[in-house]
């Protein structure tokens, strides 16, 4: 595999192997990628059995606008040579902040780039897409912008690509049948928040921030704003977060009842890949 140039924009990250991770056996196996602004994740996994066999993540930084994104990205794929071997299937989940949330009931697929427009800003280079979020009558608007999807189908063309909070909220909901739970996935600059109660997706949002005060700003006023019971509720982390960070030693200042997610169960694991269960939980999301 050729060594990217890291010293520039892109640094590799964690990068995990199963022993029985045969690359001619590909068609067998599904590709799964997350990508944001900061970071692109993958993992290979059986299609048939979930096993994970394979885990690589990769992180972006002093990127200074789209076409610098883009050329990273581009550079970062043609880089990595097991992102070009020929998958049985490929999942791509993409986080963008440009997006609203609208009750499926009320949708005019004919005017989701004006209801889009009405929510963001500068949208004008964003192909804009909808899709429904399962279990909760809503329907997630997005804007992709379009010279990063025409790379994505350039080298992946048989790919998948959805918004990656869709599958998020879905398996968060998946896992929280009964009772309250404030959701917290944690990455380098966003942080996306949900609350779930009884299996019902009351609240999302995300949010860009720079330094853990802004973290937990976002954090408590979500929390006052919704009112929520801190004494009660549980609220639970994921992401590249750990204890021992600034987010999370001043996040455990207000907020006492935090756990740790789990990855979604039907991702299997060996003993060979060993990380903490919630570090890409977004990526998993993308297995269901």
């Amino acid at each position: 595999m050729p060594i990217l140039d890291s010293k520039k924009h892109i640094q590799k990250g964690i990068s995990l192997s199963d022993k029985n991770f045969i690359t001619k056996l590909a068609l067998n196996f599904r590709l799964s990628v997350y990508l944001n602004t900061d970071q692109l994740a993958y993992c290979v996994t059986d299609v048939l059995s979930r096993k994970l066999l394979h885990l690589q993540s990769y992180n972006f930084f002093n990127v200074l606008g789209k076409e610098e994104y883009n050329s990273t990205l581009r550079q970062m794929i043609a880089s990595d040579d097991l992102l070009s071997l020929p998958y049985g299937k490929i999942h791509i989940h993409i986080l963008s902040d440009c997006f609203t949330l609208i009750p499926e009931k009320l949708l005019d697929e004919s005017k989701k780039t004006e209801l889009l427009a009405f929510n963001q800003q500068n949208i004008s280079s964003c192909n804009v897409k909808s899709e429904p979020i399962n279990k909760t009558e809503t329907v997630l608007v997005y804007g992709m912008d379009a010279d990063t999807e025409k790379i994505l189908t350039d080298y992946f063309p048989i790919a998948k690509i959805n918004h990656s909070s869709s599958s998020l909220i879905e398996t968060w909901i998946t896992q929280n049948a009964d009772g309250e739970v404030l959701h917290c996935y944690v990455q380098a600059s966003s942080i996306q928040i949900a609350f779930i109660k009884n299996a019902q997706l009351k609240f999302f949002n995300l949010y860009q921030y720079k330094t853990p005060e802004d973290f937990i700003y976002y954090l408590m006023n979500v929390v006052n704003h919704l009112s929520l019971d801190q004494d009660k509720i549980s609220f639970q982390f994921s992401g590249e977060v750990v204890p021992d960070s600034a987010i999370y030693k001043l996040a455990y200042k207000y907020l006492r009842n935090i756990q740790f997610s789990q990855r979604p169960s039907w991702v299997q694991c060996t003993t060979e890949m060993n990380f903490p269960g919630h570090f890409y939980f977004n990526l998993f999301c993308a297995e269901s």
